[in-house]
């Protein structure tokens, strides 16, 4: 069985080396939670005690981790990855990160003859689960076709975006795209509660209308049940990434006119201490604000 390398098992991490095990690989994982570990060796992977250990057994390493810094800590650390992978390994990491720490971990790898690639998904610790994540691939074209099988190992739906950071910039935009809609429909939503209008009601119109979106089915049970601790996407990791977002827009010299009022939504809520919630949560910064509740 070829080897790979797990690091970060966490809600994605675990989906990922669930199928990796399905597909025949033998599996090297690491994460510094004990529970994260115990759980990965009842799935049937070797657990091993850092980056550094994984890069001695494997020449494919999937990363899945919180930001920049760890992953930086993780590729360039005392017990860092690169330390141990040789020349020709590849790295997938698919994390939510800045382009330029992308770059930046990129160019290290050249050095090192590894192939580092910024691999951002979506899809969810569902799709993850289900092997079904879209994802975003940015970093040495000429390689694709022999990283192809090792993707599709853990996704479907895979997007060759160009250079190293590309792909970090379009996961950036599609979640910024995601907040704005999210928050476009807790106000849209507390407009209509607030008037008599069933929001339930209003879901289904807008799901078969031209306001049909995903957003709507994946977050809105939550926007519409006021179920915002059931987390699918937290709202933490949401802040971060539209934190990111802003600073690229700012690099890239575009002004974020809608981005940024949903990113000061965002700030609000995490200081309410939501940031644990589900991104969804966002939602009632609007219904605290027009005293109204759209759970009905």
């Amino acid at each position: 069985m070829e080897a790979i390398g797990v690091i970060g098992i966490g809600a994605m991490g675990k989906g990922m080396v669930c199928n990796l095990l399905q597909k025949g690989y033998h599996v090297y994982a690491y994460d510094p939670s004990p529970a994260a570990k115990a759980w990965a060796k009842e799935k049937g992977a070797t657990v091993v005690e850092s980056p550094l250990a994984v890069g001695s057994v494997a020449r494919v390493v999937f990363t899945s981790l919180p930001g920049p810094a760890i992953v930086e800590e993780v590729m360039l650390g005392a017990d860092g990855l690169f330390l141990s992978l040789g020349a020709g390994s590849f790295v997938f990491d698919t994390s939510t990160i800045d382009p330029a720490t992308a770059k930046r971990l990129n160019q290290q790898g050249v050095e090192k003859g590894i192939y580092y690639y910024d691999c951002p998904v979506s899809g969810g610790p569902a799709g993850s689960a289900a092997g079904t994540l879209t994802i975003m691939v940015g970093g040495d074209e000429t390689r694709l076709p022999e990283i192809m099988d090792y993707l599709r190992a853990i996704g479907k739906e895979i997007f060759y975006l160009g250079e190293s950071g590309a792909a970090q910039v379009a996961k950036l935009c599609h979640n910024s795209v995601v907040a704005v809609i999210t928050a476009a429909l807790g106000e849209a939503f507390s407009v209509g509660a607030k008037a008599g209008v069933d929001p339930h009601k209003l879901a289904a119109v807008m799901d078969k209308g031209s306001a049909h979106n995903r957003v709507l089915s994946v977050f809105g049970p939550n926007i519409l049940y006021g179920t915002y601790e059931n987390t699918v996407f937290s709202l933490d990791h949401m802040h971060k990434d539209l934190q990111l977002y802003a600073q690229t827009a700012r690099e890239q010299q575009v002004p974020v006119l809608v981005g940024g009022t949903v990113a000061q939504m965002y700030e609000a809520a995490k200081a309410q201490g939501k940031g644990s919630w589900d991104s969804s949560a966002v939602c009632t910064v609007t219904e605290e604000l027009a005293q109204t509740t759209i759970a009905r």
